[in-house]
């Protein structure tokens, strides 16, 4: 799927193509819409770099108990 903007959005946000879709990815991560990976696709980076951006916009990894709580199952099994 590809996404057009008119000219007009750009220079009204004074933001270039590539920063709409950090911002894009960023907000759609927070609504958790989307996870880290998909993120770095929708920017063109990997997740890691991904989650790095984050810190550029001061948004940060989510993370919450029953991530810790599954993390810990997992290493259980290990």
């Amino acid at each position: 799927m590809e996404l057009s903007l008119p000219d007009e959005v750009f220079e009204t946000v004074s933001a270039t193509p590539s920063e709409l879709r950090e911002i894009l990815a960023i907000t759609l991560y927070q609504m958790k819409k989307i996870n880290g990976v998909q993120g770095g696709k929708i920017t063109n980076q990997s997740e890691i770099e991904f989650h790095d951006m984050l810190g550029k916009y001061e948004k940060y990894v989510q993370y919450d108990e029953s991530d810790l709580l599954d993390d810990i199952q997992t290493i259980e099994k290990i």
